[in-house]
Protein backbone atom coordinates (compact mmCIF):
# COMPACT_ATOMS: atom_id res chain seq x y z
CA UNK A 1 0.00 0.00 0.00
CA UNK A 2 1.13 3.32 -0.71
CA UNK A 3 1.93 5.95 1.96
CA UNK A 4 2.35 9.69 1.14
CA UNK A 5 4.59 11.87 2.87
CA UNK A 6 1.59 14.03 3.23
CA UNK A 7 -2.11 13.63 4.31
CA UNK A 8 -5.32 15.10 2.82
CA UNK A 9 -5.82 17.35 6.21
CA UNK A 10 -2.06 18.38 5.68
CA UNK A 11 -2.92 19.88 2.53
CA UNK A 12 -5.52 22.29 4.17
CA UNK A 13 -2.69 24.35 5.22
CA UNK A 14 -2.16 25.16 1.50
CA UNK A 15 -4.89 27.15 -0.10
CA UNK A 16 -7.50 25.98 -2.98
CA UNK A 17 -5.16 26.95 -6.05
CA UNK A 18 -1.72 25.49 -4.26
CA UNK A 19 -3.80 22.40 -3.50
CA UNK A 20 -4.87 21.69 -7.19
CA UNK A 21 -1.11 22.63 -8.33
CA UNK A 22 -0.15 20.08 -6.28
CA UNK A 23 -2.42 17.77 -7.97
CA UNK A 24 -2.23 18.85 -11.59
CA UNK A 25 1.89 18.06 -11.10
CA UNK A 26 1.56 14.81 -9.50
CA UNK A 27 -0.88 13.79 -12.42
CA UNK A 28 1.53 15.37 -15.55
CA UNK A 29 3.77 13.22 -14.12
CA UNK A 30 2.36 9.94 -15.31
CA UNK A 31 0.24 11.01 -17.69
CA UNK A 32 2.38 9.50 -20.61
CA UNK A 33 1.04 6.19 -19.02
CA UNK A 34 -2.78 7.10 -19.36
CA UNK A 35 -2.14 6.54 -23.01
CA UNK A 36 -4.02 3.92 -24.84
CA UNK A 37 -2.01 2.03 -27.68
CA UNK A 38 -1.51 3.75 -30.54
CA UNK A 39 -3.33 2.70 -32.79
CA UNK A 40 -6.28 2.02 -30.46
CA UNK A 41 -9.49 3.22 -31.65
CA UNK A 42 -10.35 5.55 -28.82
CA UNK A 43 -7.05 6.67 -28.11
CA UNK A 44 -7.31 9.74 -29.90
CA UNK A 45 -10.80 10.50 -27.57
CA UNK A 46 -9.52 9.54 -24.24
CA UNK A 47 -6.29 11.43 -24.68
CA UNK A 48 -8.28 14.58 -25.88
CA UNK A 49 -10.10 14.12 -22.44
CA UNK A 50 -6.72 13.91 -20.82
CA UNK A 51 -5.39 17.09 -22.46
CA UNK A 52 -8.29 19.48 -21.50
CA UNK A 53 -8.27 17.92 -17.77
CA UNK A 54 -4.77 18.75 -17.50
CA UNK A 55 -5.57 21.98 -18.79
CA UNK A 56 -8.43 22.84 -16.96
CA UNK A 57 -6.57 21.64 -13.55
CA UNK A 58 -3.22 23.66 -14.65
CA UNK A 59 -5.69 26.79 -15.69
CA UNK A 60 -7.29 26.95 -11.97
CA UNK A 61 -3.97 27.12 -10.46
CA UNK A 62 -2.83 29.86 -12.21
CA UNK A 63 -5.85 31.87 -11.50
CA UNK A 64 -7.17 32.03 -14.61
CA UNK A 65 -11.00 31.75 -16.06
CA UNK A 66 -11.51 28.24 -15.48
CA UNK A 67 -15.20 28.32 -16.70
CA UNK A 68 -14.69 24.48 -18.63
CA UNK A 69 -14.18 22.67 -15.55
CA UNK A 70 -17.38 20.62 -15.07
CA UNK A 71 -17.01 19.95 -18.40
CA UNK A 72 -13.98 18.63 -18.29
CA UNK A 73 -14.91 16.53 -15.51
CA UNK A 74 -17.81 15.33 -17.66
CA UNK A 75 -15.41 14.53 -20.29
CA UNK A 76 -12.53 12.60 -18.67
CA UNK A 77 -15.36 10.32 -17.26
CA UNK A 78 -17.41 9.42 -20.57
CA UNK A 79 -14.13 7.41 -21.85
CA UNK A 80 -12.88 5.91 -18.46
CA UNK A 81 -14.33 2.66 -19.76
CA UNK A 82 -11.82 2.74 -23.14
CA UNK A 83 -9.22 3.68 -20.54
CA UNK A 84 -9.85 0.51 -18.44
CA UNK A 85 -7.75 -2.87 -18.70
CA UNK A 86 -4.11 -2.38 -17.43
CA UNK A 87 -3.29 -1.53 -13.82
CA UNK A 88 -0.84 0.81 -14.91
CA UNK A 89 -2.93 2.81 -17.29
CA UNK A 90 -6.04 3.07 -14.80
CA UNK A 91 -3.69 4.09 -11.92
CA UNK A 92 -2.51 7.28 -14.14
CA UNK A 93 -5.78 8.02 -15.87
CA UNK A 94 -7.23 7.94 -12.46
CA UNK A 95 -4.64 10.45 -10.91
CA UNK A 96 -5.75 12.92 -14.04
CA UNK A 97 -9.58 12.29 -13.25
CA UNK A 98 -8.76 13.25 -9.65
CA UNK A 99 -6.73 16.06 -10.54
CA UNK A 100 -9.35 17.66 -12.25
CA UNK A 101 -12.01 17.11 -9.91
CA UNK A 102 -10.00 18.93 -7.59
CA UNK A 103 -10.15 22.15 -9.81
CA UNK A 104 -13.67 21.58 -10.65
CA UNK A 105 -14.61 21.30 -6.95
CA UNK A 106 -12.47 24.28 -6.09
CA UNK A 107 -13.94 26.50 -8.43
CA UNK A 108 -16.88 25.29 -6.94
CA UNK A 109 -15.99 26.70 -2.88
CA UNK A 110 -14.89 29.73 -3.95
CA UNK A 111 -17.85 30.54 -6.34
CA UNK A 112 -20.28 29.32 -3.11
CA UNK A 113 -18.46 31.77 -1.07
CA UNK A 114 -20.35 34.24 -3.05
CA UNK A 115 -23.56 32.89 -2.88
CA UNK A 116 -26.20 34.43 -0.80
CA UNK A 117 -25.60 33.95 2.98
CA UNK A 118 -28.65 31.39 3.11
CA UNK A 119 -27.58 29.62 -0.10
CA UNK A 120 -24.11 28.79 1.70
CA UNK A 121 -25.31 25.91 4.17
CA UNK A 122 -26.75 22.59 3.58
CA UNK A 123 -30.05 21.26 6.17
CA UNK A 124 -29.22 19.22 8.27
CA UNK A 125 -30.66 16.07 9.68
CA UNK A 126 -31.86 15.33 13.49
CA UNK A 127 -29.80 17.26 15.59
CA UNK A 128 -27.08 17.34 13.32
CA UNK A 129 -25.80 21.59 12.46
CA UNK A 130 -25.81 22.79 9.24
CA UNK A 131 -22.58 22.69 6.97
CA UNK A 132 -21.04 25.23 4.75
CA UNK A 133 -21.23 24.16 1.27
CA UNK A 134 -18.34 26.26 0.40
CA UNK A 135 -16.44 24.34 3.29
CA UNK A 136 -17.35 20.90 1.76
CA UNK A 137 -16.53 21.38 -1.29
CA UNK A 138 -13.30 22.66 -0.49
CA UNK A 139 -12.86 19.23 1.33
CA UNK A 140 -13.62 17.58 -1.59
CA UNK A 141 -10.70 19.52 -3.47
CA UNK A 142 -8.16 18.34 -0.98
CA UNK A 143 -9.20 14.68 -0.96
CA UNK A 144 -9.17 14.89 -4.79
CA UNK A 145 -5.53 16.13 -4.65
CA UNK A 146 -4.45 14.02 -2.46
CA UNK A 147 -6.27 10.52 -4.18
CA UNK A 148 -4.49 11.86 -6.97
CA UNK A 149 -1.50 11.86 -5.92
CA UNK A 150 -1.80 8.02 -4.57
CA UNK A 151 -2.96 7.23 -7.86
CA UNK A 152 -0.18 8.51 -9.54
CA UNK A 153 2.42 6.69 -7.62
CA UNK A 154 0.51 3.98 -7.75
CA UNK A 155 1.30 4.14 -11.72
CA UNK A 156 4.80 4.56 -11.16
CA UNK A 157 5.80 1.64 -9.19
CA UNK A 158 8.91 3.08 -7.83
CA UNK A 159 6.75 4.99 -5.36
CA UNK A 160 9.37 6.19 -2.67
CA UNK A 161 10.71 8.53 -5.46
CA UNK A 162 7.62 9.68 -6.40
CA UNK A 163 6.56 10.32 -3.14
CA UNK A 164 9.71 12.15 -2.32
CA UNK A 165 9.07 14.60 -5.20
CA UNK A 166 5.86 15.07 -4.35
CA UNK A 167 6.65 16.10 -1.11
CA UNK A 168 9.07 18.37 -2.05
CA UNK A 169 5.86 20.36 -4.05
CA UNK A 170 4.38 20.66 -1.34
CA UNK A 171 6.92 21.84 0.70
CA UNK A 172 7.79 24.81 -1.22
CA UNK A 173 4.08 25.64 -2.20
CA UNK A 174 3.88 26.03 1.64
CA UNK A 175 7.11 28.10 1.86
CA UNK A 176 5.74 30.01 -1.05
CA UNK A 177 3.17 31.50 1.30
CA UNK A 178 0.00 31.67 -1.08
CA UNK A 179 -2.67 32.31 1.19
CA UNK A 180 -4.70 30.02 3.53
CA UNK A 181 -7.44 27.57 3.48
CA UNK A 182 -10.43 27.66 2.26
CA UNK A 183 -8.96 30.82 0.57
CA UNK A 184 -8.38 30.56 -3.41
CA UNK A 185 -5.23 32.10 -2.62
CA UNK A 186 -2.72 33.67 -5.03
CA UNK A 187 -2.27 32.26 -8.25
CA UNK A 188 0.79 29.53 -9.06
CA UNK A 189 1.79 28.23 -12.15
CA UNK A 190 2.52 24.52 -11.67
CA UNK A 191 4.18 24.03 -14.48
CA UNK A 192 8.39 23.16 -14.78
CA UNK A 193 8.50 26.88 -15.66
CA UNK A 194 7.39 27.97 -12.49
CA UNK A 195 8.19 28.13 -9.17
CA UNK A 196 8.36 24.57 -8.27
CA UNK A 197 10.79 23.80 -10.95
CA UNK A 198 11.33 20.55 -12.76
CA UNK A 199 8.98 17.72 -12.40
CA UNK A 200 11.43 14.90 -11.53
CA UNK A 201 15.41 15.93 -10.79
CA UNK A 202 16.39 14.79 -13.90
CA UNK A 203 15.08 14.13 -17.69
CA UNK A 204 15.55 10.45 -17.59
CA UNK A 205 13.74 9.95 -14.84
CA UNK A 206 10.57 11.64 -16.52
CA UNK A 207 8.00 9.50 -17.41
Amino acid sequence: MTHMRYTADDLKTLPLRAIVALAARCARRVERLAALPDGHPDAARVKAAADEAMRVAETFARGESCSSAEQAVVAIEAVHEAASGEIIRENAYAAIVRAVHAAATAARAIAEEHEPAERRIMGGHGNQPLAPVAGISADLAAMGAFTAALNAAEAVGSTDEFTRWAAEDFRKLQELKLGHYPEAGDPIDPSPAGPLGPLWPKPDLGL
